[in-house]
């Protein structure tokens, strides 16, 4: 099989010439198109910011949305390339396809963002972070992101916010999606989909395999390092009666990404690592009578990473570890009225963790933690809908260090004579120490250590949202306050004594230039603090802009996306890091009935740049494939 590859070129574009350019065209097909008439859109509807259906307009939260139809006009692979656009988070990921990925939201720590799949929890029990360099995007239907402290009905970790990827189930007459892409550095994916649906049964089931050659993870490296990743996800729905819905979906996935140890510059030939990772649950919905909604969910997750590095500069890293979280989780929805909704629910949760070191098969730890928890949440509208308020309460009983009890107060209040809406909230939050904060041995230079108390936060922020010009114009703004303490500092061993503050403004836009242009743009304003050093924190930016022109028409799609990330300090490599540009093209055109081509073009600029300190980035890339439904 032929593929096409570019080299690594670095060749010089005055960067501000693209990005004017483009802005010139945005420019003037507004001034020549601004009459062009809207077609009606479809309600929009959220289930993360209250764990019930509700459209967005009605959040008190502060709520992101990317729907599959926009992640398939970008003619993307894995959800690391959706979220490295979003003006609110700050993706590092660590050389290339593959590589370590994880999220900073709204500046805190990767530790601090809950990520879900279709509402089951996922993170590694042993770092408390999520590695989101797996996930591909094929079958997601959507990605909500839930911004400020949601402690109050999703527990430990969701700090900062919750990320929840949720994907697609089948619908319609049985259908086949075949796909295939290659392009830059030797990368080939197939997929297929097979899916269908009526009034009693829905099911859609996802292959795809992905292969590159890779870049050097090492900066200055010149061996490239490969990554592989073979995946299937499933979704599956039976309503056998009227008030009854049983759905059982899951994902497994194999990867071998070939790695270095980046901070040090060098090559590592050697370094591999393959994991296995499970994600399955079921839930059953169902009414006893009108009001009364009941959701039950039993999940369980599973990540099996073996590490090998034989004896060379770096061969002391060499491990097998094994994580999980089991969860049962029983909702109840009480729909009282119109105006009002009682959530409530009680959750079990046990996370597990087990590390061998190689080759000598020692066993550092194999441990597990227990969580009880039971929330609630009160949904209140008043003025014929215009002012909402959600108060929320939550308790945890957790194994090591006991009881915690969060809570959470939000409103919306939409005036729509003026065009305005309006949110505000105050909440509270914590993180549970990891395994291996709580239980790593004595091995000289780190210990664990099992009296560590949660990290807390508590939050504020207040969003306006304007219609400026009807259908065409819209604006938001938000302002966030956000304080953190008994942050885990220190290896030998940790304690809880860090405080952080963080302050920012996000700005929003959209502009529907006509029916086939439309340009989005955000940006996002960082103030962090280290309160011990009085220096900000690392890996965030103070400055993220992101800006987004699409032309479309019922056959063909054009997008450029260009997004501007300022200097940051990376405490891995005590340095700052440089800013960056990058500008990615994508276009599909839908050639018959069932037939689309796609192109994209990657680091248009061909930037030299850093998301972690000493790990390498792709150069100007491009890819190409085709899309098949029968």
């Amino acid at each position: 099989m032929k593929r096409f590859q570019i080299s690594n070129l670095r060749f010089q574009i005055p960067k501000f010439v693209i990005c004017i350019s483009l802005l010139l065209i945005s420019h003037f097909s507004l001034l020549t198109s601004l009459s062009a008439e809207e077609k009606i859109e479809i309600e929009e509807v959220v289930v993360t910011a209250t764990r019930i259906e509700e459209a967005i307009e009605e959040t008190t939260s502060d709520v992101v949305v990317i729907k599959a139809e926009d992640i398939k006009k970008m003619n993307i692979q894995f959800v690391t390339d959706v979220l490295r656009k979003i003006p609110e988070l700050n993706l590092i990921q660590s050389g290339g396809a593959g590589k370590l990925a994880t999220i900073l939201l709204r500046g805190g720590d990767s530790k601090h963002t809950l990520v879900m799949i279709d509402g089951v929890k996922i993170k590694s029990t042993t770092t408390g972070s999520f590695d989101f360099s797996g996930i591909n995007v094929d079958d997601i239907e959507r990605i909500e992101i839930v911004k400020g402290p949601q402690s109050t009905l999703y527990g430990s970790e969701a700090m900062a916010g919750v990320i929840n990827i949720i994907t697609k189930k089948g619908e319609g007459k049985p259908k086949i999606d075949v796909s295939f892409e290659s392009g830059s550095y030797g990368m080939y994916k197939p997929s297929l989909t097979v899916s269908g649906g009526n009034k009693k049964l829905d099911y859609r089931l996802t292959g795809t395999y992905f292969y590159t050659d890779g870049i050097s993870a090492a900066k200055e490296g010149t061996e490239k390092d490969g990554y592989k990743n073979a995946s299937i996800s499933g979704k599956f729905g039976f309503r056998p009666v009227e008030r009854l819905e049983l759905e059982l979906s899951g994902k497994y996935y194999y990867d071998r990404s070939e790695l270095d140890f980046g901070t040090s510059g060098a090559d590592d030939p050697n370094y591999t690592q393959r994991g296995n990772h499970y994600i399955l649950s079921g839930k059953g919905k169902f009414y006893l009578v009108n009001i009364w909604e009941q959701i039950l969910t039993i999940s369980t997750v599973k990540d099996i990473l073996k590490s090998r590095d034989p004896d060379d500069l770096f061969g002391w890293y060499s491990s097998d570890i094994t994580t999980g979280i089991d969860t049962i989780d029983w909702q109840h929805n009480f729909y009282f009225s119109d105006n009002y909704t009682f959530t409530g629910g009680v959750e079990y949760r046990k996370e597990k963790g087990k590390s061998v070191e190689l080759p000598t098969e020692v066993l550092r730890f194999d441990k597990a933690v227990d969580n009880k928890a039971l929330y609630l949440n009160n949904k209140l509208k008043f003025l014929n809908d215009d002012l909402i308020i959600n108060a929320g309460l939550r308790y945890d009983d957790h194994e090591t260090f006991g009881a915690k009890t969060t809570y959470k107060l939000g409103a919306m209040y939409d005036i729509k004579p003026a065009g305005l809406r309006l949110r505000s909230s105050y909440g509270t939050g914590f993180r549970a120490p990891t395994l291996n904060e709580l239980f790593w041995p004595d091995v000289g230079w780190y210990k664990g250590n099992p009296n560590l108390k949660p990290e807390e936060t508590n939050s504020w922020d207040v969003t306006m949202e304007k219609e400026i010009i009807k259908d065409k114009i819209s604006l938001s703004l938000t302002y966030f306050d956000q304080r953190y303490k008994n942050l885990v500092t220190g290896w030998y061993p940790p304690i809880n004594i860090a405080k952080a503050e963080i302050k920012g403004i996000e700005v929003n836009a959209a502009l529907k230039v006509t029916d086939n242009i439309n340009i989005k743009g955000g940006y996002t304003y960082l103030d962090t603090e280290d309160k011990a050093t009085g220096e900000r924190l690392p890996l965030g930016p103070k400055d993220k802009f992101n800006l987004s022109t699409e032309f479309s028409t019922k056959d063909m799609s054009v997008i450029a996306d260009y997004t501007f990330v300022s200097e940051r300090y990376d405490s891995s490599v005590s340095r700052n890091l440089s800013s960056y540009s990058l500008l990615n093209l994508s276009s599909s055109y839908k050639m018959t009935k069932g037939l689309t081509i796609f192109a994209r073009v990657e680091n248009l600029l061909d930037e030299d740049y850093e998301e972690a300190g000493g790990y390498g980035t792709p150069g100007l890339s491009i890819f190409g494939g085709i899309r098949i439904s029968l």
